[in-house]
C-alpha cells in the first residue's frame, strides 16, 4: 500500500520513466543509424563519386540536349558537392569518422528528397517524376524503414517548402495526383522488400545460437574425457618420475631424460587442467549469450562475493596475467540480479582488458567495487592502449567488433556480442554499463546497480 510520502515522487518518477524510455528510443534510433550506416560504408566511395559526377553532368542533359521546363545550375552544384566528402572517405582524419553516420543521413536527405522532390515538383515532368521514384527506391534500399521516413519526410518537406517560396513556382497539381499513387505503391512494395534484412539479422542470431548450443554439447563430453585423463596422469605422474629417477641412481638402463623436460612434463598437467577450464568457461558464456536475458530470474546478491568469484573462476592465461589484476581492499553492496550473469559481465570485461593489454604490452587492471547514496557501482579500469574516440559509440552494438592494430586500422578480432550481451544483462538487472577512455591512456567500464528495495525478488 503506498504511504502518503510516495504521492509527490509519483508524478516525478513517471516523468523520469518517460523521459529514459525517450532517451532509449533516441539512443536505438542513433544505433539504427550507425548500424545502416556501417552497411553502406564500403559503397559509399562509390556512392560519393557516382553522385557528385551525375548531379553535374545531367545539368546539359536536362538543360539542351532533352530540355525541362526548370533548371538550377547553382543548386545542383551544391548538392552535387556534398557527395564528395563520401568519395574522399579513405582520407578522412580518424577524430572526423565519428561524424559520418550523421553526414551520411545529412548527404543523402540534401541530394535525393530534397534536390529531386524540389525539382519534380518545379518540372513535374515524366523523366522527373521517374527520377524521384528511383531516388525513393534507392533510398529504401540504403536505410531501414524508420530511417527512410525521417530522410524522405525531413527533404520532402524542406522540398515543398522552398518550392512554395520560391518565385513563379506553379505547381502542376493533375500530373502530381496522378503520380502520388504510384509513389505509394512504391513506397509499400519498397518497405515489403525491406523485412528481408531484418529476417537476415534474426536468421544470425539464431544461427548463432544454433552454433553456439552445437558447440556447447558436441565439447562436453571430449572435455570431460580429457580432464579425467589429466587428472589421472596428475596422480600417477609424480610416482613415474621418482621411478625414473631411482631407476637412474641405481644404474639401470633407462632412456635418459633431461631434468628440465621433467619439469616440463609437471607443468603441463596444470597447463591441462587450465585449458579445459578455460574451454568450459567459454562454452558457458555462450550458452549464457544464447539464453533470453529475460527468462533469468533475480535473487538478492553480494557484490563482493560476485566479483570475488569471477577473479577466481576466471580462466587466466597465466599467473602473470591474475598478478595484473588488483581487487579494492573495501567496499561492498547488496544488488539485485544473477550470480552467473554478473560474473559473465565481468568475465567480458577482464577478457578484454587482459587482450588489449597484452596486445599493447603495458597496462594494470583494477577493480573497485563502491556503494553510493543513488547507485551502487563496479568499476574495471585498466591502464591499457585505450579505444579510439570514433569506436566508443559503437561497442555496444550487436555485431560490431573493433580492435586497433598498429597503424591505426580496424581489425575484427570477435563475434561482437559480448559487450552487448553486457548491455542488456544490466538493463535486465535495472542498471546499466558505460564507458570512459583515453586513447593511448586508459579505458574504464562502470557497471551501475540501483538499491535494491526491501523484499525485492523476480
Amino acid at each position: 500500500m503506498s504511504t502518503p510520502a510516495d504521492k509527490p515522487d509519483r508524478p516525478r518518477r513517471f516523468f523520469r520513466m518517460r523521459l529514459w524510455l525517450l532517451l532509449r528510443a533516441l539512443e536505438r534510433f542513433e544505433t539504427t543509424m550507425f548500424l545502416r550506416t556501417r552497411y553502406s560504408q564500403p559503397k559509399m566511395v562509390a556512392i560519393g563519386v557516382v553522385g557528385s559526377f551525375c548531379l553535374a553532368v545531367y545539368y546539359p542533359v536536362w538543360a539542351y540536349l532533352f530540355p525541362q521546363p526548370y533548371e538550377n545550375l547553382p543548386m545542383r552544384l551544391v548538392c552535387s558537392a556534398t557527395f564528395i566528402p563520401l568519395a574522399l572517405l579513405p582520407w578522412w582524419p580518424r577524430r572526423l569518422r565519428t561524424h559520418l553516420p550523421t553526414y551520411w543521413y545529412f548527404a543523402m536527405t540534401v541530394a535525393m528528397p530534397f534536390f529531386v522532390g524540389y525539382m519534380t515538383l518545379r518540372n513535374a515532368t515524366p523523366p522527373w517524376l521517374m527520377t524521384h521514384l528511383a531516388c525513393v527506391m534507392l533510398l529504401m534500399m540504403l536505410f531501414d524503414i524508420a530511417s527512410f521516413l525521417v530522410v524522405f519526410s525531413i527533404g520532402s518537406l524542406l522540398a515543398a517548402l522552398v518550392f512554395v517560396l520560391s518565385p513563379e513556382a506553379h505547381l502542376q497539381t493533375q500530373t502530381m495526383l496522378e503520380y502520388v499513387p504510384l509513389l505509394l505503391f512504391g513506397m509499400v512494395g519498397g518497405a515489403t522488400c525491406t523485412v528481408s534484412s531484418n529476417m537476415a539479422e534474426q536468421s544470425r542470431i539464431d544461427a548463432l545460437t544454433a552454433a553456439s548450443n552445437n558447440i556447447a554439447h558436441e565439447l562436453r563430453t571430449p572435455l570431460g574425457s580429457l580432464r579425467i585423463a589429466a587428472r589421472a596422469v596428475a596422480r600417477f605422474m609424480p610416482d613415474l618420475i621418482r621411478s625414473h629417477r631411482l631407476a637412474e641412481r641405481e644404474g639401470l638402463p633407462v632412456p635418459e631424460v633431461r631434468a628440465q623436460s621433467l619439469h616440463a612434463l609437471e607443468r603441463s598437467i596444470g597447463v591441462m587442467e587450465r585449458e579445459v577450464t578455460y574451454a568450459n568457461t567459454i562454452i558457458d558464456m555462450l550458452l549464457l549469450s544464447a539464453r533470453p536475458i529475460g527468462e533469468v530470474p533475480l535473487s538478492p546478491l553480494m557484490a563482493r562475493e560476485c566479483v570475488e568469484q569471477a577473479l577466481r573462476r576466471f580462466p587466466y592465461g597465466s599467473r602473470a596475467e591474475r598478478e595484473r589484476i588488483t581487487l579494492s581492499p573495501v567496499g561492498d553492496f547488496p544488488l539485485l540480479g544473477e550470480e552467473a550473469l554478473v560474473v559473465h559481465i565481468l568475465f567480458n570485461l577482464l577478457r578484454n582488458a587482459l587482450f588489449h593489454t597484452d596486445r599493447a604490452g603495458k597496462g594494470e587492471i583494477q577493480v573497485f567495487i563502491e556503494p553510493g547514496e543513488t547507485t551502487n557501482r563496479i568499476r574495471v579500469y585498466d591502464t591499457g592502449p585505450g579505444i579510439p574516440p570514433d569506436v566508443v559509440p559503437r561497442i555496444f552494438n550487436r555485431f560490431y567488433s573493433y580492435a586497433s592494430d598498429s597503424e591505426g586500422t580496424g581489425t575484427v578480432t570477435g563475434l561482437g556480442i559480448g559487450l552487448a550481451f553486457c548491455r542488456a544483462a544490466m538493463e535486465h538487472m535495472g542498471g546499466g554499463i558505460a564507458c570512459r577512455t583515453n586513447l593511448g591512456e586508459f579505458t574504464e567500464f562502470t557497471l551501475t546497480f540501483p538499491h535494491p528495495e526491501p523484499g525485492d525478488r523476480q
